[in-house]
């Protein structure tokens, strides 16, 4: 991406114009004095409304470019989300078209800053720039992208640098998401990190393989891959940003690289997406990624329990007691309750070897938080409040929203067993989301800051929507570096 102002704009292919929309009509949100003669008859028509996301191309004749794009951005008072959203459907409108070097004109916004902008807008043309074709055939036609992005407007450069050292990370994920499972398996996972150790001299890899996970212990990460011909693993990486600092974040993702259910075998129509259910696990691996490029001065540990819940002779069963690494005896009532399973060993080994200053979880765990919030938010359970607001905050900052859920002692007499310290589903389905946060808190040190982040609507979305052109998401990354951020600024 590069800058430049208004009047000095470089030669393009086309220039993106953004307008607000008004009561009398659309209305520019930026001037450009050398296209008004062109541009003012074309609003004043009224056939564009400038509503969010809307589109309308032109053509030029002696200007710097030989064609222009209206973009809608809605309501002047539009948020730093909707700045995204705008300016993904300008690079879909892009999508295809041999338009290979485009101006984006930045808006002049009543409430944002010209930084909070640029952000925005660099991040939804980033965002929107990810596609997956890997199984696309070569004689297949391949979706063309606009190879050079003129920030017109923008003050800061390293905005959008930063964009794209994040979006490394979040790509990352996204493609680790996407892969088949008969290639993205628990080993897979852990050579992923081993990458990003190779590349990072600050990023430190460590893999627990099977006969390591018995030594210590992990019952419940065991028992849950015991019907798999892959071996399950614990994969960490450590990224020391701030060598000097005793302040340790722990992220922990789910890793479950495909979910059968178990012997709870999922139904037709709720399976074929089970090799997303490790986007947790991509995520935690992702935000190594984007803090090593980004050279966070902060401490990150991401602990990833990977496993497949596969089913065979050998599978765990409902009905058996299994011991976690923590101590406690897990009553199995439902094998496709697995994702608690495998974090609640992670969680108690990270503390005991990471001794973190905060913890933070991340997974596609339930079906609940879907039918509760959908895909535009995820569910945010925490015991500290502090920390609850500030993700609240990143994402809102972010567009990675979250929505807080109570985390009340009554829902805990729904864990009790009577023949084990607790049950790994609840003994209805309601309050499902809550009854498996509830699940992993007894499994995190009182005093330690936690949140977990039940992202199973907004990790792999249903269809394509907005700045992302796949499923996968690598929700998450954003929020957390911006969380982290924020921290260490404190």
């Amino acid at each position: 991406m590069d800058f430049a102002t208004p009047s000095k704009r470089p030669k393009a292919d086309l220039v993106v114009v953004p307008c607000f929309k008004t009561k009398k009509g659309a209305v520019l949100a930026a001037t450009v004095s050398d296209l008004k003669g062109a541009v003012t008859p074309i609003l004043k028509a009224g056939d564009f409304n400038g509503e969010e996301g809307a589109t309308m191309l032109a053509y030029l004749t002696g200007k710097t470019e030989k064609r222009l794009l209206f973009l809608g951005l809605g309501e002047e008072s539009c948020t730093m989300e909707g700045l995204r959203r705008a300016y993904a459907a300008a690079m879909k409108r892009c999508q295809n078209k041999k338009w290979p070097t485009v101006n984006f004109l930045l808006p002049k916004h009543p409430k944002l800053a010209v930084d909070d902008v640029t952000r925005a807008v660099s991040e939804g043309i980033a965002l929107s720039s990810y596609v997956f074709d890997e199984w696309k055939s070569k004689e297949g036609k391949k979706p063309f992208f606009i190879k050079k992005a003129n920030l017109i407007g923008a003050k800061n450069k390293t905005i959008p640098a930063k964009t794209l050292k994040i979006l490394s990370g979040v790509n990352l994920a996204r493609n680790l998401i996407n892969r088949n499972a008969l290639d993205i398996t628990p080993q897979a996972l852990g050579k992923e990190a081993e990458k990003i150790a190779t590349a990072f001299p600050v990023v430190k890899a460590t893999i627990l393989n099977k006969k390591a996970l018995e030594k210590e212990k992990m019952g419940l990460l065991l028992a849950v891959g015991n019907g798999s011909s892959m071996d399950p693993a614990l994969i960490m990486l450590e990224y020391k940003g701030a060598p000097r600092s005793d302040d340790l974040t722990m992220v922990v993702g789910k890793g479950v690289t495909f979910d059968t259910g178990g012997l709870n075998l999922k139904p037709t129509n709720f399976i074929e997406d089970m090799r997303t259910d490790m986007g947790g696990g991509a995520a935690a691996i992702g935000l190594i990624q984007a803090a090593a490029s980004l050279k966070l001065k902060v401490n990150i540990v991401a602990v990833v329990p990977a496993t497949e819940n596969a089913m065979d002779a050998h599978s765990y069963k409902p009905g058996d007691v299994y011991r976690a690494h923590s101590g406690k005896t897990v009553e199995i009532t439902n094998t496709d309750a697995e994702g608690r399973l495998i974090l609640a060993d992670a969680l108690s080994y990270g503390q005991k070897r990471f001794k973190p200053n905060r913890i933070i979880d991340m997974a596609t765990l339930t079906g609940a938080a879907v039918v509760a919030l959908g895909e535009e938010r995820a569910a945010l359970f925490s015991n500290n409040d502090t920390l609850a607001k500030l993700c609240e905050k990143a994402g809102e900052t972010t567009g990675e929203k979250v929505w807080r859920m109570p985390l009340d002692p009554e829902y805990r007499s729904l864990m009790d067993s009577s023949i084990a310290d607790i049950r790994n589903a609840g003994k209805k389905r309601a309050a499902g989301c809550i009854t498996a946060a509830i699940f992993l808190q007894e499994f995190v040190e009182k005093k330690t800051p936690w949140i977990h982040l039940d992202i199973a609507g907004t990790g792999f979305i249903d269809a394509p929507e907005h700045y992302h052109l796949s499923q996968a998401t690598g929700f998450g990354i954003r929020l957390l570096i911006e969380m982290i951020e924020c921290l260490s600024s404190k």
